[in-house]
């Protein structure tokens, strides 16, 4: 008996040693995390999949004409044709800036280091001389612009028409001077502001 314990023993250890690992436990911070964030990602994608809200108009009254009367004939009214209204709020910070605003103006070089053309929209806040937002025109991929913009405040966003990396970017606000010469740098991660 004595010399089968150490060579029960000995087979024992080397079995264990063997052996494959026992795997190891979840940890429950690691489950919740997977939780929280398969949560976002489906809000998120319910989000993105949600119609757009779009306007439809009501649909318009076709008069019609009674049958002629043997008596007397109806008379024919123009039809009028309803004209267009300004926003509900009328504040005119809230549409396109003026062709020729008034005030002082600063040249903006707008330089696309993107691998795509962009459509920037630039808002200017409000000045004594104008407000509202200036559309450029579209910038070729790793072109530039130069524009003359009224001295204030603007607020930017863009849409990079990247197929591979279509992006809608906007902010920070910044602020022009005519004596400024004002790069605004647009890539893929949003803008950059260079003063000299």
């Amino acid at each position: 008996m004595k010399k089968v314990l150490p060579l029960i023993l000995g087979l024992t250890v080397l079995l264990a040693a063997c052996a494959p690992k026992a795997t190891p436990t979840i940890d429950a911070a690691s489950v919740q995390a997977s939780a929280v964030a398969m949560a976002f990602t489906m809000a998120a994608q319910t989000q993105a999949a949600l119609p757009t809200a779009t306007a439809t108009l009501p649909p318009t009254e076709t008069p019609t004409l009674a049958p002629p009367s043997p008596t007397f004939a109806l008379p024919t009214f123009p039809s009028v044709l309803p004209t267009a209204t300004t926003s509900a709020s009328g504040d005119p910070c809230n549409s396109l800036m003026a062709p020729n605003p008034g005030g002082p103006k600063s040249n903006l070089l707008i330089d696309n280091r993107t691998k795509a053309a962009i459509n920037l929209s630039l808002w200017l806040s409000p000045t004594p001389f104008s407000c509202g937002y200036a559309r450029l025109p579209t910038i070729a991929s790793k072109g530039s612009y130069m524009a003359s913009l009224p001295e204030g405040c603007y607020y930017p966003a863009v849409y990079i028409n990247d197929p591979k990396k279509q992006r809608s970017l906007s902010g920070p606000s910044f602020c022009i001077h005519s004596t400024d010469k004002i790069t605004l740098v647009v890539d893929y991660t949003g803008f950059k502001v260079l003063y000299p």
